[in-house]
């Protein structure tokens, strides 16, 4: 049978039309390693994303890193950032579609160096104080929601035994008039418990660390810099001037002005020269500081007869820029405990870390009370062949570390 042109026409341009819709439909995935370009050492906790398009992941302590994004995205900027390296921009289209083995290469950005008998004069708490001040205008003031990853895992001497991970939403309002709570909501979550669990460690978990590391200082300021706790510290501008997003950063090293300081920290505040936005906290509580943390923690009461002694509590949070404002990017904490029960010592490390991968609008009603995650220990128990990221869908996730993958071939076994 002869068709006639207009149906060939026809078959031609619905054929066409059909490869095109496909082709915009879907997500592509761009996956590898982020080294610095001198040493080809991995590069640890670098944003890798689009944020022109407010989506992105960060790469795992071996410098891995998985970027799932849109297609019709593809000719956006991918951009790789970390604080001390030059950012690194290429579109996506520039990469092979589904490419699984990308090695990024970073420039580590020359710090510029600050004149001594400056930094002695200078009065490093005023800039502290006037980056605190201009949280509201650096940080959004409307509702949002960031979804993001969840990582949260137990250590024993060295060995993960304990791994929940989940896909979260963290719904915030920073309007000061609105009393509506923060809330986080679990999209999906797992989690990897292995039987090599010393008792001894049984009940050492932060119900709400989830809560812990999605907030943020866009719903305002953290409670040992706010009002005169501010002046429970001494404040001393380093020595170099860093970069981010080819931005300079300062960084202010603070350390508290007794021993009598409750909960007292020592660390560092990174703030843009440009518009004074604080762009990452980092600090460990003092020896004095971890006893008090873990006096009012929600672990303590799982202790009973075992002896113990808190070795650190470590915590640095990033932001990133989207829209003319700055939003949470990550959130890393690390508690260190050393038990002792019949004489054998057992130390537990617990790390936290949340990471956000997409921002979005929101008018703060998104997440009901009903839909609130009141604890991580209620996700469903894993029981693999294999790590399975698919398992995530098309969500991004931080990729495990070898090490992790260990617990779940042992529970596989």
């Amino acid at each position: 049978m002869r068709l006639s042109f207009y149906t060939i026409l026809f078959f031609a341009v619905f054929q066409w039309l059909t490869s095109t819709s496909a082709q915009a439909q879907g997500y592509l995935l761009l996956s590898g390693k982020v080294v610095d370009k001198s040493t080809q050492k991995p590069i640890s906790h670098a944003y890798v994303g689009m944020m022109s398009k407010s989506t992105g992941t960060l790469t795992n302590e071996d410098g891995q890193f998985f970027y799932r994004f849109p297609r019709i995205a593809i000719d956006s900027a991918v951009v790789v950032a970390v604080i001390g390296y030059k950012p690194f921009r290429q579109k996506a289209s520039a990469y092979t579609l589904n490419q699984k083995d990308v090695v990024i290469e970073l420039e580590p950005a020359t710090p510029r160096l600050v004149d001594s008998s400056f930094i002695k004069t200078f009065e490093a708490r005023n800039l502290v104080s006037d980056a605190l001040g201009k949280i509201k205008k650096n940080n959004p003031q409307t509702p949002y929601l960031l979804n993001g990853f969840y990582r949260e895992s137990l250590q024993q001497n060295g060995e993960y035994v304990d791994i929940r991970e989940a896909v979260l939403q963290s719904e915030k309002d920073p309007r000061p008039k609105i009393l509506v709570p923060e809330k986080v909501k679990a999209l999906r979550g797992r989690q990897f418990l292995s039987d090599n669990r010393s008792k001894t460690l049984e009940g050492y978990s932060f119900p709400n660390g989830a809560t812990i590391v999605t907030h943020s200082i866009d719903v305002g300021i953290p409670e040992y810099l706010d009002g005169k706790n501010l002046y429970d510290y001494v404040y001393e501008l380093d020595d170099t001037i860093a970069y981010y997003l080819d931005k300079q950063v300062y960084r202010v090293l603070f350390r508290p002005v007794s021993a009598g300081i409750k909960a007292a920290r020592t660390g560092s505040i990174s703030i843009n020269a440009a518009d004074s936005a604080i762009i990452q906290i980092e600090y460990d509580f003092t020896a004095e500081g971890v006893k008090d943390v873990l006096k009012t923690s929600t672990s303590d009461k799982v202790f009973g007869k075992t002896k113990r002694e808190a070795k650190r509590v470590y915590t640095c949070i990033n932001y990133k820029p989207f829209a003319g404002k700055w939003y949470l990017q990550d959130y890393r904490m690390l508690l260190d405990t050393q038990f002792e029960q019949n004489k054998v010592q057992t130390l537990g490390s617990i790390k936290l870390q949340f990471v956000t991968t997409e921002i979005q609008k929101s008018n703060g009603m998104r997440i009901p009370e009903t839909d609130v995650l009141i604890d991580t220990e209620n996700f469903s128990p894993q029981v693999i062949p294999k790590y399975d990221e698919v398992f995530w869908g098309n969500f991004n996730f931080i990729i495990p570390s070898e090490a992790m993958r260990q617990i779940v071939n042992t529970l596989a076994k």
